[in-house]
């Protein structure tokens, strides 16, 4: 069992990882082999590790610059939601926008035995924190 603030400290450590690099190198390692990332859209599911690592990999070309970070523990979960001016917009297969550009995004993840086994893309700030509450 990991003590209160380990898990945090993993997730913020690997996440600005990936903003400063482009890279999902630093998540890589706290990710469970059979992972699964619920994003906002019911047909943007991730299914494993590989999986999850690949979508993260779009950023090594021009990672995403970062201008604020809020991230709290709850018990196995940790909510986190990141700012920044290089968001591009998320559209639903209908063009709608799901996220206007520079919109904030948000997460929950879910930890077991330290390694992160379930991630949850969220609307909104908001929509994180109390999922990670529940």
């Amino acid at each position: 069992m990991s003590e209160i603030g380990d898990n945090l400290a993993l997730l913020v450590a690997a996440w600005t990882g990936i903003f400063r690099s482009g890279g999902g190198e630093a998540l890589a390692g706290i990710l469970d082999e059979k992972v699964v990332w619920h994003g906002l859209l019911p047909d943007l599911v991730c299914s494993d590790r590989a999986q999850v690592l690949r979508i993260l990999d779009r950023f090594r070309a021009r990672p995403r610059r970062i201008t604020r970070i809020e991230a709290e523990e709850f018990g196995d979960r940790v909510a986190i939601s990141v700012e920044g001016p290089d968001f591009p917009a998320m559209t639903d297969a209908a063009e709608t926008h799901v996220l206007a550009p520079g919109a904030p995004r948000s997460l929950v993840f879910t930890f077991r035995d330290g390694k992160v086994v379930r991630m949850e893309s969220l609307p909104s700030r908001d929509a994180a924190f109390a999922l990670a509450t529940a």
